[in-house]
């Protein structure tokens, strides 16, 4: 009997070891169901408690490789040098997919700050392609650009791009903060950005530029006006090309939260631009914090519009306009959600159909951090890859011909939060950028 005690109790020890290095090394699955569980049962104070002293035990367990990987990041420069290489299987379908990963000349992400740190604005990188060229703006509004096709060698030649971003801004009497997204879009570039007023405000727009290698010439395109008194990070900011010489925008909630429902308020809204003359139109409302936006025609010239956007604790989601239905949707936010506030209340209405809403496609409870959505253009235009940055992962969800229906989905774990993405024709594989490093990866289907 003692024996069996004995082993029992070691058993126990060794899984609880084995658990908490995992959790404490940050090298476990962010939606394995059953630390979900624990999470959930442990009380907020104590669990705040924990995050710091789990933060500070992992910088200290991870210091070595760290260190290890922003020297080499350093030393390379501009080379953009090849991290890693590797073939991965999909969670539920097996399928495998080729997994490259190249060093970028920007500063990392440090989650120690908390993810509402104003510094971590800076962080936040995007990529947009143009020809043969793929374009990447970090954070502290600096461009560089390599071949695109340099991808599937072991270095990118990265080459730098000059511009007065910093300075115009200055000059206009804004502090920069951040970027929500890149875009080039007939010959022009267009850069969301988070700035900060004279009188300490906080606002977001679009500034463009004539697009060359050369140097990019920034003047804003669009103001939205909003000054909020506290930074926040729902501020949504995704920017792509729409129909009739239109762009779309996407504008979170920046800290409101009656105003969403105000058709008149462009807090919670997607808007599309007229480029001409800058008049905008409203196009969905109810949204909460968009991070990503994509606008195509399929092969029967159905034009849709996927956005997906952070819901509050839970009830991320991914919301579909369907042009044919020539409607402004509503998607409810700030009463109709899936999630639950981070206090644990829940004033929200589950049903968003019941109480007059739109439901969006599909859900994620518990959140996965959702981040930007594509398609493959006309090839697959019915799976939707969605990229996350708490769960790490693209998941990849099939749906019917009018996205009405899921009919199945996978998940690709990458143990990277992923910020964009977008899908290369030419070279039939998703960019993305890796925020941790940070780095440029590419993910193709492995045959």
């Amino acid at each position: 009997m003692k024996k069996i005690i004995y082993t029992f109790v070691l058993i126990s020890l060794i899984g609880t070891i084995f658990f908490s290095y995992k959790v404490i090394s940050g090298k476990y699955d962010k939606q394995n169901s059953f630390i979900l569980k624990i999470k959930e049962i442990v009380p907020i104070k104590l669990k705040n408690n924990l995050k710091n002293y789990i933060y500070n035990f992992r910088a200290t367990l991870v210091k070595d490789e760290l260190q290890k990987l922003q020297k080499a990041k350093l030393e390379q420069g501009l080379n953009g040098e090849l991290i890693q290489s590797r073939v991965i299987k999909s969670k539920n379908a097996s399928n495998k997919y080729q997994v490259t990963e190249f060093f970028l000349p920007f500063k990392k992400l440090d989650l120690s700050y908390g993810w509402q740190a104003i510094s971590n604005a800076k962080r936040a990188h995007y990529l947009e392609t143009i020809g043969n060229k793929t374009i990447i703006a970090s954070g502290e509004g600096e461009f560089i650009f390599f071949e695109t096709e340099k991808l599937t060698l072991n270095k990118l030649d990265q080459k730098k791009i000059e511009s007065n971003l910093l300075q115009y801004i200055k000059k206009n009497d804004y502090k920069f903060i951040g970027l929500r997204d890149l875009l080039i879009n007939n010959g022009k570039l267009y850069l969301s950005v988070i700035l900060q007023d004279l009188n300490e405000n906080y606002t977001i727009s679009i500034m463009s530029s004539e697009f060359n290698f050369n140097k990019l010439n920034f003047d804003f395109f669009f103001k939205t006006k909003l000054d909020i008194n506290n930074f926040s990070i729902g501020t949504g900011g995704r920017i792509v090309g729409f129909r009739d010489n239109k762009l779309l925008f996407t504008i979170g909630h920046m800290g409101f939260l009656d105003e969403i429902q105000d058709p008149k308020h462009l807090t919670g809204k997607i808007i599309s631009i007229d480029k001409s003359n800058k008049s905008y139109d409203l196009v969905s409302l109810g949204h909460r914090n968009h991070q990503g936006l994509f606008y195509f025609k399929d092969t029967m010239n159905s034009q849709f519009i996927l956005s997906s956007e952070h819901g509050p604790k839970g009830g991320d989601e991914i919301n579909v306009n369907n042009l044919k239905d020539n409607k402004i949707y509503n998607f409810g936010w700030p009463i109709a959600s899936y999630g639950i506030n981070y206090d644990g209340s829940n004033p929200f209405k589950p049903s968003h159909k019941k109480y007059g809403y739109d439901e969006p496609l599909i859900n994620f409870t518990p959140s996965i951090g959702i981040s930007e959505i594509s398609v493959k253009g006309d090839i697959d235009f019915n799976i939707i890859y969605a990229s996350s940055l708490r769960a790490k992962s693209i998941y990849i969800i099939k749906t019917n011909k009018n996205f009405t229906k899921i009919l199945d989905t996978d998940r690709l774990i990458l143990d990277h939060r992923i910020r964009d993405l977008k899908y290369v024709k030419s070279l039939d594989g998703f960019l993305v950028i890796f925020e941790n490093t940070p780095s440029v990866g590419f993910i193709k289907s492995y045959d």
